[in-house]
Formats: C-alpha cells, structure tokens, sequence
C-alpha cells in the first residue's frame, strides 16, 4: 500500500479507535525504511514516508491508548520484483548497474522466505505488546541490527554487494 493509501485507511479507523479509547495501527514499510538501497530510490522514498507517518501518529494518537507499529520485512517471495513499474525514460549512463541490480532484487526475491513470516510478524505486531518495528526473523532482524551497531562503511558495502555492485 501506498502512503497515501496507508493515510486513507488511517484517517477511517481513527475516528473509532478515539471513541475506543484503544487501538493499534500497524503499517508495513520495508527494510529499505531504514535502509536505502541502489535503484531503488522512489521505492525507499515511499518506506521513508511511512516511517515518518507512523513514528509522528504515535505520538500524537497514544493520548487515546492507540499505538502505531512498523513492520520491515526484507526481500519476500512475492511477484514485486514482476509488477515493478519500469520508468518511461531510461538514462544509458545507469543501464549497466540497473541491469545487474534488477537482476539481484529477482535473485533475491525469488529465494527469498514466504509471505508467512511477515504476515506473523505483522500478527505480533498487532496483538503483543507494543513496539514501534517489527522485523520479520533472519534477514530482515540481522539488517536492523547491523544498520543500528555497525558502523555505515561496511553496512554500505555489503548492501552494494548484495544488489551486485562493486
């Protein structure tokens, strides 16, 4: 779901979740939230907009016992890497790169674990007690954890690594 979608569902259930006096919102964004990777830029842009969404309702909403979760899976053996829009106007300067990284995110995707996990993590995220993110276990978890205590250079690297990039 878009930010703007995720924002229309928001702006439905909020009314209620007032009148309740409970609740709890949990949006799914990405690793790419936290976590930026090559060609990937309109992508993680969108992830970084539901982050700052979630994280800023939270603390606007939690004066109604309503909180508000991130979920960030990473690659999930899903059919996103097939229905990715392509852009209209390619530049040849990138082609190379974006042709090995294209390639990578299917690679990825395709051995990747099954939506289970996420939509487990999503459950969590839902009923247990709150926390702002929610990673899916394996990838996902080991990538906040390094994002969060390695230092930049080698998590940069290794994430260039990953999409096929020197």
């Amino acid at each position: 779901m878009s930010a703007t979608g995720i924002l229309r569902a928001i702006k439905a259930v909020l009314p209620h979740m007032r009148q309740q006096r409970a609740g709890r919102i949990v949006n799914v964004s990405s690793v790419l939230g936290f976590l930026p990777a090559p060609y990937m830029a309109l992508y993680a842009a969108s992830k970084h907009a539901v982050e700052g969404l979630s994280e800023s309702l939270d603390h606007e909403v939690r004066q109604f016992g309503i909180r508000v979760a991130l979920v960030e899976p990473s690659f999930t053996k899903t059919n996103l890497d097939i229905n990715a829009p392509q852009t209209v106007a390619s530049i040849p300067d990138y082609s190379k790169e974006l042709g090995i990284a294209s390639k990578a995110v299917q690679n990825n995707v395709q051995k990747a674990p099954s939506p289970e996990g996420v939509v487990t993590t999503m459950v969590n995220a839902a009923l247990g007690p709150w926390k702002m993110r929610h990673t899916p276990k394996g990838e996902a978890s080991l990538l906040a954890k390094l994002r969060r205590f390695m230092p930049a250079g080698p998590v940069e690297k290794g994430l260039r690594k990953t999409f096929g990039l020197a």
